[in-house]
C-alpha cells in the first residue's frame, strides 16, 4: 500500500504523545483551521487510529452529506486496517476502499 507508507514519516519522532491529522484529500493537516478526517495518535509507542464518523457510520467527505454545514461528526477509534482503507479512499477517491473500510468498521 504505497499511500500508507507516507504516514510513517509523520510519526518518526520519539515523543510521548504525538498526533498526525489528515484532511479530506488524505494529506497532513497544515493549518489549524482545516477539518480533520483521520488521525493517528501515538502514546508511548502505541498507535491509535481514528476516523471521522457521522451517525455511527464512516463519514464520506465527497458523499451525500458533504455539503451540509452543521453535522455532529466525531472521530472514533478503529483498527489499523480500517484506517488504512479510509486513508487510501481519501487520497484516491476510489469508492472500493470506502466499501472495504465500511465492512471492517461494521465488524469492529
Amino acid at each position: 500500500m504505497k499511500f500508507i507508507k507516507e504516514t510513517q514519516d509523520y510519526l518518526d519522532n520519539k515523543t510521548e504523545s504525538q498526533e498526525a491529522d489528515f484532511n479530506k484529500n488524505g494529506k497532513q493537516v497544515i493549518k489549524p483551521t482545516e477539518k480533520v478526517y483521520a488521525r493517528i495518535l501515538t502514546k508511548n509507542s502505541n498507535k491509535l487510529y481514528f476516523i471521522e464518523t457521522y451517525n455511527n457510520q464512516i463519514f464520506d467527505p465527497i458523499g451525500i452529506n458533504s455539503s451540509r454545514k452543521n453535522l455532529e461528526t466525531k472521530l472514533k477509534q478503529v483498527s489499523k486496517e480500517t484506517f488504512d482503507f479510509y486513508l487510501i479512499y481519501l487520497q484516491t477517491k476510489n469508492s472500493i476502499y470506502l466499501t472495504r473500510a465500511n465492512r471492517r468498521f461494521i465488524n469492529e
